[in-house]
């Protein structure tokens, strides 16, 4: 039972370990290297937060994206618009400027194009309802409870192994 607990609490570990450093090159990313969003291995993760592509994403998932090569009809592909301001919609047709793109729940296609060098990426998959935690594991609240989280991993079942084998003493003592 012991060896089952030790290799549960090393794989939690890692996890934990990847967690942080992934948190922490996302932070880096978006403050000190100034990418918008934030990229890890080529992908990049954004928070839905209208239902224009609903029934596909709803407010509060996240997309994650990835920079192609070339997009096609149907692709859902994340693009700027103005100045920062990111919009995730299907491609629904192409222009020599442009691709001309919808949100699955608007009746009407955007006012304007998404020339290739305004896309971001296309979404490669979608976490249903994730955005809340993603929000928070982002927050410097959430970096210290993963740490925290972490440190308990390891040092608890030292202390508890500590605390037990002191009082088994103190039991005999006693006898």
């Amino acid at each position: 039972m012991k060896a089952v607990i030790k290799i549960i609490r090393v794989i939690l570990s890692i996890v934990l370990g990847i967690l942080i450093l992934a948190n922490l090159w996302l932070l880096a990313a978006q403050y000190l290297l100034k990418q918008d969003p934030p990229k890890l291995l080529g992908y990049s993760q954004l928070i839905v937060t209208s239902g224009s592509m609903e029934p596909a994403f709803s407010p509060g998932d996240v997309v994650i994206i990835h920079e192609e090569e070339s997009y096609n009809l149907g692709d859902i592909i994340t693009f700027r618009i103005g100045g920062d301001a990111l919009v995730t919609h299907r491609i629904v047709g192409k222009l020599s400027e442009g691709f001309i793109t919808k949100g699955d729940a608007n009746n009407v296609e955007d006012e304007n194009l998404a020339p290739p060098y305004r896309i971001v990426g296309k979404v490669v998959t979608a976490v249903e309802g994730m955005g809340a935690f993603l929000n928070f594991l982002k927050s410097p609240l959430g970096l210290l409870v993963i740490i925290v989280i972490g440190f308990l991993l390891i040092e608890l079942p030292t202390f508890m192994d500590r605390r037990n084998r002191g009082s088994k003493g103190r039991y005999s003592e006693g006898e």
